[in-house]
């Protein structure tokens, strides 16, 4: 079964274990943009100075707002096709705080390379995302979430990007667009910033 889009086809495909999938074939120069979603985890607890970096959790304020982010995202019906989670406690902790209060049920994966990732190392690890799938959610670290995104920004208001230039704070929230067929082909400069939000700015209006 095959449905017309604006400049493209939808699918109904059966795979080879029989189950049913949709894909998109493109017949025109325009197409959906892939979209790369960044979260820093949420503001973690230093009062045990002997806990390694690795396993710090969150504090009653980062859970709280990495709970708020959670419901706010719900409103928005946000749903990422792939989520990527440092292994960091805080940053796990964040994402299950985040899903519970928004009742997702997105499909995560835990990456031990993203934990204190470089930009260069994100992007690799962005590249890698198949095809198939339309966004992708990395949860991790600063300063490289922060690289990442000003790399990454060819485009933005002039507010929002001189905001994300000066801080992207615990359980900051960035959307950025590209209009490309493919992860790999996301390059330096070629995004959209179309959203910056900041657990005591944005997430709260």
């Amino acid at each position: 079964m095959s449905i017309a889009l604006l400049r493209g086809i939808l699918i109904l495909q059966a795979s080879q274990s029989g189950r049913f999938g949709y894909a998109v074939i493109q017949t025109g120069g325009m197409w959906v943009p892939k979209k790369v979603y960044l979260l820093r985890h949420a503001k973690s607890d230093w009062s045990a100075l002997s806990m390694s970096d690795h396993n710090r959790q969150l504090n009653k304020r980062g859970e709280k707002a990495a709970s708020f982010i959670g419901r706010k995202l719900a409103e928005a019906a946000f749903e990422p096709g792939l989520v990527l989670c440092s292994t960091a406690l805080r940053a796990t902790q964040t994402l299950d705080q985040l899903m519970a209060a928004g009742n997702f049920n997105w499909h995560t994966q835990h990456k031990r390379s993203l934990y204190h990732a470089s930009a260069d190392t994100m992007l690799t690890m962005v590249h890698s995302v198949s095809p198939d799938v339309g966004s992708v959610l990395l949860v991790g670290h600063n300063p490289g979430m922060q690289d990442l995104a000003l790399a990454l920004t060819g485009r933005s208001e002039p507010a929002t990007l001189a905001r994300l230039k000066k801080k992207m704070p615990t359980g900051a929230f960035i959307k950025l667009e590209f209009n490309v067929n493919c992860f790999s082909q996301i390059a330096v400069g070629g995004g959209n910033l179309t959203g910056f939000m900041r657990p005591k700015q944005e997430f709260m209006q």
